[in-house]
């Protein structure tokens, strides 16, 4: 039987994962204005899952139109990998990733996210606790992870060569060293070559490319130069839930009218206290129309639904 990834059509183009970013209110946005092939939950920590799950009830809350969804694990704990997967499986997820390319130092340190990458003896216990997880459950997920071709240097022929050794259905390389974080050059030769591998190895295993990439042309053309089978797009989706309609620019109505209902997701869906959350949309949506720049000033003071709507009145009078 085939997995939700086989089934998907190529090249496939979603949203990655952006801890802080991707929530539901995020997710309910892109689906209404341009819904990309895949979309990813926020990172969830299994230590920390494992201590309070109730915690994560909004990261792991998504509806039916965001299929399919995958959720996005990170940790350095096996039997939390484990267990935090048997409690998810009930969430119906279409798929499990593992983070194993984080930058953050607080993920970085305690041996998570990107501080995996050449970590063998660890990040194959953490797999196969994840795998036998999967099995335990009724619906056999998918399994993926996400990672970079190296910490301080390329490490791509061996890392995936490893990564190809497990029963993994997908697997995104992002083409930066862990040591660059979100800046710098996106090494898309290495991207190249962990496709090669995977080809030959692994001829039924989705390879995706991730990082840096700016618009759907120019994913669509890294696809082909490097033999992908798709791309996942980050950072430039941040205020353009647009980047998946290839070409188009929102027009300034098109763009407050998001705002104003991105903030009445966000106030819907979280506590009046945390409606904070939006203002970092509220500082990436207004570009590229007049008086944008003092738009993005006012909001960015607002604290609540009802002040933004008064300051988008006002700038519209």
């Amino acid at each position: 039987m085939k997995n939700f990834w086989q089934q998907l059509p190529k090249p496939i183009f979603g949203l990655a994962p952006m801890d802080g970013v991707t929530d539901e209110p995020t997710r309910q946005i892109q689906c209404l204005i341009s819904k990309p092939g895949v979309m990813y939950t926020e990172f969830i920590s299994v230590e920390g899952f494992v201590k309070n799950p109730k915690v994560f009830d909004r990261k792991t809350f998504f509806q039916e139109n965001e299929r399919p969804i995958v959720v996005q694990l990170f940790g350095y704990t096996p039997k939390c990998f484990f267990e935090t997967i048997l409690q998810l499986s009930e969430k119906n997820f279409d798929g499990i990733d593992i983070n194993m390319g984080c930058p953050a130092t607080s993920v970085v340190k305690k041996g998570g996210g990107g501080e995996l990458i050449g970590n063998y003896l660890l990040a194959e216990k953490i797999i196969n606790h994840s795998l036998k997880a999967i099995e335990k459950t009724k619906k056999k997920i998918p399994l993926s992870v996400k990672t970079r071709i190296g910490k301080e240097k390329p490490i791509t022929k061996q890392w995936v060569s490893f990564l190809c050794n497990f029963p993994l259905a997908e697997i995104t390389i992002h083409g930066r060293l862990l040591k660059q974080g979100r800046k710098g050059n996106v090494n898309w030769e290495e991207t190249k070559i962990a496709s090669d591998i995977i080809k030959q190895q692994r001829s039924d295993l989705i390879i995706l490319g991730n990082g840096g990439i700016k618009d759907l042309k120019e994913a669509k053309q890294k696809v082909k130069e490097c033999n992908l089978d798709g791309i996942l797009i980050g950072q430039a989706a941040l205020g353009n839930p647009w980047i998946f309609k290839e070409s188009y620019q929102p027009t300034k109505e098109e763009i407050i009218k998001t705002i104003i209902l991105h903030c009445h997701k966000v106030n819907d869906f979280y506590p009046k206290d945390e409606f904070v959350r939006v203002l970092k949309h509220l500082s990436w949506y207004p570009k590229g129309f007049p008086g944008c720049v003092n738009l993005k000033i006012k909001l960015l003071a607002c604290k609540s639904l009802e002040q933004v709507i008064n300051v988008i009145q006002n700038f519209e009078k």
